[in-house]
This record gives structure tokens, C-alpha cells and sequence, in this order.
């Protein structure tokens, strides 16, 4: 399944390993409309995050500006980021299927006030700034935001040698021997291990354990000199569904810390959490689907004393497959997945943007892990009786959460719970388009409408007003993927399809545009010092023939194999290490020689690994 680069000891792996990071960044303006509005300037304490970091490895190359909280959006030359299929080279026309993401979150104190964080463009200001929070106070202080206005790459290639290399020495310091010499020549520890960020400043009240590493001694201190290292699941030991070990994920990852107390909400205009999030973004090399998917995991620690009531985690994207102006979105309850496709056979480009033509691809964001459901004393059932699990907080489709019907008492997560829409600007139809308020990124979270609160409806364009729909929906435009009518809490509607591309007509006009949408999962109690984890990944697929329709069964399928590299911890079964080869030259005849040296995972061909 890895696509294994054959070069001595995975030198090349480790360089094409592409981890681009940068402090420059360009100020633009723009607003949610996607053209001019200046950005304010910063009341007090921290300012804007301008690190810039670029995830490359695979068929992707996705820019990431989370340590203020986006994703994908080349903000200085206002145009989409999320490059797929990857350019050879710059004269290549660059196909791009996601102009901007970002995480939002929020609830409500005991005093019923909310408290929330969120972005989209970041034009109106910001809701994050970079660095970790006093663990006590849940603040932060410039200087702190400023120094961890970086992204930290690391390549798993790096690290593997980095092990070998130092566990040869250790070998040769017990048996005489030179291996380390011998195999690693003129090699020197990368500055990536060695300005690893495995500890908070305990002077100004951070957590000692921040980026997670490997210990080698025990000794509770990072010292690369000593063996320790930025810890990747080298051995395969680790079983994520037993225990949380927290570790690093990928062939190669960003990883980034950022907080939503470094200064005033000027994006959401809603009061600050005191959530610290620590993310990684990470992409796999491999000769399958996997091959065109980035991944992206946040720890999320609650540093305030209070407690928030109705909360909700979300993932809010806006998917421009090429063009941005002929786009419909769905899901799929089934496997928890939201999607962008085109809405007729042919994207168009336009405006400097490139279309991706004929048989367009689809896109799509799976909302693998969200946060723990409340305690209840039971093992919430997964089960396909929709009576049973509304009656036990349980789910009917194993793509909507994890821990549910397997024995064990209050594990569960949730996934995708909510999926909704709206389009650019000021919308078409009531309660639709562009959030402005605190409020109005909250009603969007909980799954509804932002004009008033009112909630999305099955059929039509999911709005009341406009289709006269009666039937309340979770979860808008499930195509056929919801059999069992979960998105209605079991009561049955119609159409049994119901997606954007079926609802249009002159009974429910509803036209092509630029959308964004939103996977959320929630309601649940927010307690002081809780850590929640929030993991999706980034699907795509292109079919070779057929409508607009056809890329979203690849899709499907693209995303069953997310799904399944999931559940197995993210684990992907290493192929044998290249050997060395050497060669002895006679008369009219060469002799080649094949070894594996010790630090091989195929020494004494001794190579036995089980693709998971």
C-alpha cells in the first residue's frame, strides 16, 4: 500500500517529505464575499497569526494556516489553496477543489451566555491566535503567540532514521563494532528532531508535555542526545481504540498549537472559550486513493473553570471544485461524510481559475472522531432500530460515531451529527448566506438556520420558507444514503433521494452556486479541563467517464478506504527496505550483491509485516 521510494536507507523519502514553512505572509483584504474589507488591527494582547505552512507529499498540496485557525485559502492573493491533482511544475495548470476551512466551536455557560469561537475567511479579524495557555489562568501573553507562530514538520522517513542511526550506535558502543559509521556517514541529527516543541514553559504556568515524543530513558525530559525522539508508532504497538496514546500520524505532518484567548473574537464577535488546540496535519504516499487525501487531527483542552452546556464541535468548509459558481453539496450519513460535486457535467473555470471539465471530480470532508457524548452509565447501542438508538443515544450507521455497541461503558464519540449549507453573500432564500454574528455561526453549528434560528427541513432547499417542507432534518441532502430516515429521527419523508441535484425544478428552484457547509457534532457538556480529540480527513475522486454525478460513488469508495486507515490508528503496513547492492566486476560478467544491513526491517530477510 506504501508507495516506497527504493533509494539507500530512505535518504530520498525523507527529502521528498516536503514540510514548507514560512513566517512571511502578504496582508490582503477581503470579506465573505470574497473581495475588498480591511482587517482591523488588534485591540490588544496578541496579533493575527501569520506562519504559513504547506502539506506536499502526496497528489496534494494543501497550504495551512492553523495557528489561526484556517485552512487552505492563499489569503494574500485571495484565491482557493487546496491543489489537487498536485503540479509538476509551475507552467501546470493549477486544478484546486477547496478554497478555505476552519474549525468552529461553541455553548453555553451556566448563566446561558454564549461563549464561541470561529472563523471562515478571517477578513472581519480573528477568534485564534498561536501558542499554548496558562494551564491554570487559561490566558496567554503576546510574547508567547509570537514564538509559536510556526509550524513544526517532521517526515516519519526522518524519524526512522533518526532511530536506526542512534540505535546503531548504541550497538556499537555494547559490541565494538562501527555501523553507525559504516551506514549513516556525516549524518547529524535534523533540526526538526532537535527543536522539537515536546515542552511547555513551566515558568508562565503551560503544560511540561506538549508536542508528544518518545522517551527513550524515562526521565520525563526531551534530549534528542540521548535518544528521544518526535513520537510516530514506529513499532505498530500502539492500539488507538484502548487507549489514548497521543502521537504523531502520517509519513509527514505539521504540527501546531493555537488557542482562542490570545485577544478580542473580531471574526465571530463572540466572548473566547479557553479551549487550547493542538493539531497536525498529515498526508500518507501510497499507490492507492489514499494517495489524493490529507488528514487533520486536533486535540482540544478545555483551560477555562466553567462549564458549557449544549456544546458543539464543527468542521466548516468551502468547497470550490474549480469553479466556485456551479457547485452542489450532500452528505453521507451512512459514513459520516460531506461532499461538494458539480452541479452539471462540465465545470467551467473562469476569473483565473481553473475548470476541471468533463466527468468532473467530487470532494469531500469525513468527520471520522468528534467529541465524547455525556456519561449515561451505559454502552450506547449501535444499532439500525432507530427507536432503540434515539431511546439509548445510540446510532444506526457506524459512519456516525465510534465506541458504540462495543461493550464498553461511556466511550462513545460523536461524529458528524449535523450537516448543513448556505451559499455566498446574503443568500437566496430566508435564513440563508454568510455568518455575522456570534449567533449566527451558533444557529449554523446546532443546525440551523442563521436568519432567526429556525430549523432546516427535509426537502426542497431544506428551508421551510421556501420548499414548505414540515419535516425537521439533521442532516441536509443525504441522496439515498440515509434508508432508515436518521436525519428525521426515524420519521419517514419524502423524496427518499433527497439532494440538491434532484431538488431542482420550478416547485423548488434551487439553483447552482458557491457554497459553503458545515459537519458538526454535538450537543454535549463541555466540563473544565475536558480533552476531546476532533479528527477528518480529505477525500477525492475523479471517475474516467460519466456525469457530474459519477465521481461521487468513487468518492464512496475513496472514502471507505479513510475510513477503514481510521480505524486502524492510522497505521499503513511498511514495505521491505531496499537493500544495498553492490557489484564485483570479471571477465565478461558482472556479480551482483544483495544484503540488508541491521538496521533493515528486512535484515536476514527477515521482513513479516500484515498490510492492516
Amino acid at each position: 500500500m506504501r508507495n516506497v521510494i527504493i533509494t539507500k536507507n530512505k535518504i530520498a523519502l525523507a527529502l521528498v517529505a516536503i514540510l514548507t514553512v514560512s513566517n512571511v505572509y502578504s496582508r490582503r483584504v477581503m470579506n465573505g464575499n470574497k473581495t475588498g474589507g480591511e482587517n482591523p488591527t488588534p485591540a490588544a494582547g496578541c496579533s493575527s497569526a501569520i506562519a504559513l505552512g504547506v502539506l506536499e507529499l502526496n497528489n496534494v498540496r494543501a497550504r495551512i494556516e492553523s495557528t489561526g485557525g484556517s485552512l487552505w485559502q492563499d489569503r494574500a492573493n485571495n484565491i482557493a489553496d487546496y491543489e489537487i491533482p498536485k503540479r509538476s511544475s509551475n507552467d501546470d495548470p493549477k486544478f484546486t477543489a477547496i478554497y478555505a476551512g476552519a474549525l468552529w466551536m461553541g455553548g453555553q455557560d451556566v448563566n446561558g451566555q454564549l461563549k464561541i469561537a470561529a472563523v471562515t475567511f478571517r477578513a472581519g479579524g480573528n477568534d485564534f491566535w498561536p501558542g499554548p495557555l496558562n494551564t491554570s489562568t487559561a490566558e496567554i501573553d503576546a510574547a508567547t503567540c509570537q514564538k509559536y507562530d510556526k509550524f513544526y514538520g517532521v517526515s516519519r522517513a526522518m524519524v526512522d532514521m533518526f532511530v536506526a542511526w542512534y540505535q546503531s550506535g548504541v550497538d556499537d558502543a555494547a559490541n565494538g563494532t562501527t555501523t553507525q559509521i559504516d551506514d549513516f556517514p556525516g549524518y547529524t541529527i535534523p533540526d526538526a528532531i532537535l527543536d522539537w516543541p515536546a515542552h511547555g514553559d513551566i515558568s508562565l504556568g503551560q503544560d511540561w508535555h506538549l508536542a508528544p515524543f518518545f522517551d527513550r530513558d524515562g526521565d520525563d525530559f526531551y534530549d534528542p542526545n540521548s535518544g528521544d525522539y518526535p513520537k510516530y508508532d514506529l513499532v505498530g504497538d500502539i492500539d488507538c481504540r484502548t487507549t489514548r496514546d497521543i502521537r504523531l500520524f502520517g509519513d509527514t505532518t505539521l504540527w501546531f498549537v493555537f488557542n482562542d484567548k490570545g485577544n478580542t473574537h473580531s471574526e465571530s464577535q463572540g466572548p473566547s472559550i479557553g479551549m487550547e488546540v493542538r493539531g497536525q496535519a498529515f498526508a500518507f504516499a501510497t499507490n492507492d486513493e489514499v494517495n489524493n487525501m490529507t488528514f487533520y487531527n486536533y486535540e482540544m483542552i478545555n483551560r477555562s473553570t466553567f462549564t458549557l452546556t449544549e456544546t458543539y464541535f464543527g468542521q466548516w468548509v468551502d468547497a470550490d471544485l474549480g469553479g466556485s459558481t456551479d457547485d452542489f453539496v450532500g452528505c453521507d450519513a451512512e459514513r459520516g461524510l460531506g461532499y461538494c460535486y458539480n452541479g452539471d457535467s462540465d465545470d467551467e473555470g473562469g476569473a483565473g481559475i481553473e475548470g476541471y471539465g468533463t466527468t468532473p471530480p467530487a470532494i469531500g470532508v469525513d468527520f471520522f472522531e468528534g467529541p465524547f457524548a455525556d456519561n449515561d452509565g451505559i454502552d450506547n447501542p449501535l444499532t439500525q432500530n432507530i427507536p432503540a438508538a434515539l431511546a439509548n443515544n445510540g446510532i444506526p450507521y457506524p459512519g456516525l460515531g465510534i465506541g458504540y455497541g462495543d461493550g464498553i461503558v461511556d466511550n462513545e464519540r460523536y461524529g458528524m451529527r449535523k450537516f448543513v449549507y448556505y451559499s455566498i453573500g446574503g443568500g437566496q432564500f430566508n435564513g440563508d448566506g454568510d455568518p455575522s454574528s456570534a449567533l449566527d455561526h451558533y444557529n449554523y453549528l446546532r443546525g440551523r438556520w442563521r436568519n432567526g434560528g429556525a430549523q432546516m427541513v427535509w426537502g426542497g432547499n431544506g428551508n421551510s420558507a421556501s420548499s414548505g417542507g414540515t419535516v425537521l432534518a439533521d442532516l441536509l441532502f443525504p441522496g439515498d444514503s440515509d434508508p432508515l430516515f436518521w436525519s428525521t429521527k426515524g420519521v419517514s419523508a419524502t423524496p427518499t433521494d433527497w439532494s440538491e441535484f434532484n431538488a431542482q425544478g420550478p416547485s423548488n428552484p434551487n439553483p447552482v452556486g458557491d457554497r459553503r457547509f458545515l459537519e458538526s457534532a454535538g450537543p454535549f457538556t463541555l466540563e473544565p479541563g475536558a480533552v476531546n480529540d476532533l479528527t477528518v480527513g480529505v477525500v477525492y475522486a475523479r471517475a474516467v467517464s460519466g456525469d457530474n454525478l459519477a465521481s461521487i460513488g468513487n468518492l464512496r469508495v475513496a472514502d471507505d478506504k479513510a475510513q477503514a486507515l481510521f480505524d486502524n490508528c492510522f497505521k499503513i503496513a511498511e514495505g521491505p527496505d531496499a537493500p544495498d547492492m553492490a557489484f564485483q566486476e570479471l571477465d565478461r560478467e558482472l556479480i551482483l550483491y544483495l544484503s540488508n544491513k541491521k538496521v533493515s526491517n528486512n535484515y536476514n530477510e527477515a521482513y513479516n509485516q500484515k498490510n492492516p
